[in-house]
C-alpha cells in the first residue's frame, strides 16, 4: 500500500491535459460567456432566453449518461474528447452566422450535444491522473491555468468589443469564430496523451461496506445539489436582460464584467485548492453556497454596475472556485476508479434536468411577471428574491452531508452541525 501511495504521489501529468483545458477555458470565456448577450442584442425575449438557457443546462447534463457509460468501456477516454471538440468548433462557427434568436436556439442544441460527449470524459481523464490525497490542489492547478486562458479570451472579447464600434448582436460575431477554431484545436492536442488504464489505478474503496458507505454518501449529495441548483437556475435567462435593459450596459461593459469575474475566479482557486485539500469538500461547498445565496439580493437592492463589479471580485469569484474545485473533488472521492466517467455523468444528467426545470420556471415567471407587473424591473426583482431565499434556505441540508474520505482538519463548528443528530432522533 505504501509504494502505491508513493506512486500515485510520483504522477507525472501529461502536458497535454493543461494544454487541452486551457484551450478550452480560452473557447469558452472567449465565447459562451456572451451568447445570452448576444441573443439579447438579436432581441430574444424572456420566454426565449428561458429556453436557451434551459436546453444549454439539459442537452449537454441528460445525454452524458450513455456517453460516461461508454467512456468507462470503450476505447482511450481521449478519443471521445476529440470528436466532440470538432463537433463543438463547428457548431460555434454556424453560431458566429446567426442572424435570428431562433437560429442561435437551434445552434446551442448541436453545440450542447458536442459538449455531452466531452464533460464526463474530461473529468475522468482528470481524475485518472489525480493521486487521492492532492486532488484539491491538482484541481486547482487545472483551474488556475484555466481561468489564466480564459482572462486572455475575456481581454481579446473586449479589445474586438471596443473596437467593433457598435451595440449591436455583430460585436460578438468573431469572438465566436476565435471560440471554434480553439474548441478544435484544443481536441486535436489529446492525440499525444498516453492511455492509462482506469482498471489498474490503485482504488481506495476495497470493501463492499466501503463501496456502499460512498454510494450512499453520493446520492445524497446529488439530491442536495439538485434542489440547490432547481433554485439557483431561476435567475440564469434574466441575468443579460438585467444588465443589458434594467442597468443598460454597453458590450464593452458586459465584457469587463466577464473579465473581473474570471480574474477574481483564478486568482482565488490556489486558495480553495488548498483549502479543500486541508479541511475536505463538504465544508468549502457549504460557505459557497451561503455567498451564491446573497448574490440575487444584492443585484437586485443596488442595481449599479460598479456594485455588480466589486461583488465579481468580492463574491462570486471566491465563491465560484470554491465550488468548482469542491464539487469535482468530492465526486472523485467518492467514485470507483474504473466508474468515474458513469459517476460525473449521472450526477451531471440530474443536475442539467434540475437546471432545465429551474431556468424555464424563471423565464417563464418572468414573462408573465412583466405582463402584470408592466415593468421588466420589477419582474426581475421578484423572480431573484425567490432564488435568494430559496438558495439560502437550500444551503443548511449541506450541513447534513457525510463524505467517508477524512481530511487532515476540519472546521470544527461545520462539523459538528454536519453531525448533529435532532433531538427527537438522539
Amino acid at each position: 500500500m505504501a509504494e502505491e501511495q508513493r506512486e500515485e504521489a510520483d504522477i507525472q501529468r501529461p502536458r497535454e491535459l493543461y494544454a487541452y483545458h486551457a484551450t478550452s477555458s480560452f473557447a469558452t470565456d472567449i465565447s459562451m460567456s456572451y451568447f445570452s448577450y448576444f441573443a439579447v442584442r438579436l432581441g430574444a425575449s424572456f420566454e426565449l432566453l428561458a429556453w436557451m438557457q434551459s436546453l444549454n443546462n439539459l442537452l449537454p447534463n441528460t445525454l452524458q449518461h450513455f456517453w460516461g457509460w461508454i467512456s468507462d468501456r470503450r476505447v482511450h477516454r481521449a478519443f471521445w474528447i476529440i470528436i466532440g471538440s470538432v463537433l463543438g468548433g463547428f457548431a460555434l462557427w454556424l453560431l458566429s452566422q446567426a442572424q435570428t434568436p431562433e437560429e442561435v436556439l437551434a445552434l446551442l442544441v448541436l453545440y450542447s450535444a458536442s459538449l455531452s460527449l466531452v464533460q464526463p470524459t474530461w473529468a475522468a481523464l482528470q481524475g485518472d491522473w489525480i493521486p487521492a490525497g492532492r486532488r484539491g490542489r491538482v484541481l486547482s492547478r487545472f483551474h488556475v491555468v484555466g481561468g489564466m486562458a480564459g482572462l486572455i479570451g475575456s481581454l481579446v472579447a473586449l479589445w474586438f468589443v471596443y473596437n467593433s464600434g457598435n451595440e449591436t448582436a455583430d460585436g460578438f460575431r468573431p469572438l465566436f469564430v476565435m471560440a471554434a477554431a480553439a474548441t478544435a484545436l484544443g481536441g486535436l492536442i489529446l492525440v499525444r496523451v498516453p492511455y492509462r488504464d482506469p482498471g489498474d489505478i490503485p482504488d481506495e474503496q476495497q470493501t463492499e461496506q466501503a463501496r456502499i458507505a460512498h454510494s450512499n454518501a453520493f446520492q445524497g449529495f446529488v439530491r442536495v445539489q439538485m434542489v440547490y441548483t432547481l433554485l439557483m437556475s431561476l435567475i440564469w435567462p434574466l441575468f443579460a436582460v438585467l444588465l443589458i435593459r434594467v442597468v443598460g450596459a454597453t458590450n464593452t461593459q458586459l465584457v469587463i464584467f466577464s473579465v473581473l469575474g474570471a480574474a477574481a475566479e483564478m486568482a482565488f482557486q490556489p486558495l480553495m485548492g488548498r483549502l479543500v485539500d486541508r479541511v475536505g469538500p463538504l465544508q468549502v461547498m457549504f460557505l459557497s453556497r451561503i455567498g451564491f445565496a446573497v448574490l440575487p439580493f444584492v443585484y437586485v437592492l443596488w442595481q449599479d454596475l460598479w456594485v455588480y463589479y466589486a461583488l465579481q471580485v468580492v463574491l462570486f469569484g471566491p465563491c465560484f472556485s470554491a465550488f468548482l474545485v469542491s464539487t469535482n473533488t468530492l465526486i472523485l472521492d467518492l467514485a470507483p476508479s474504473a466508474e468515474r466517467a458513469g459517476y460525473f455523468s449521472y450526477y451531471n444528467t440530474r443536475i442539467g434536468i434540475t437546471t432545465f426545470t429551474g431556468a424555464l420556471i424563471g423565464g417563464h415567471l418572468a414573462g408573465f411577471l412583466e405582463g402584470h407587473l408592466e415593468s421588466t424591473a420589477q419582474a426581475i426583482y421578484w423572480v431573484f428574491v425567490i432564488s435568494g431565499a430559496g438558495r439560502l434556505l437550500a444551503s443548511f441540508p449541506y450541513l447534513r452531508l457525510t463524505s467517508p474520505r477524512r481530511y487532515p482538519a476540519s472546521l470544527r463548528l461545520l462539523d459538528r452541525l454536519a453531525e448533529a443528530q435532532r433531538p427527537w432522533r438522539r
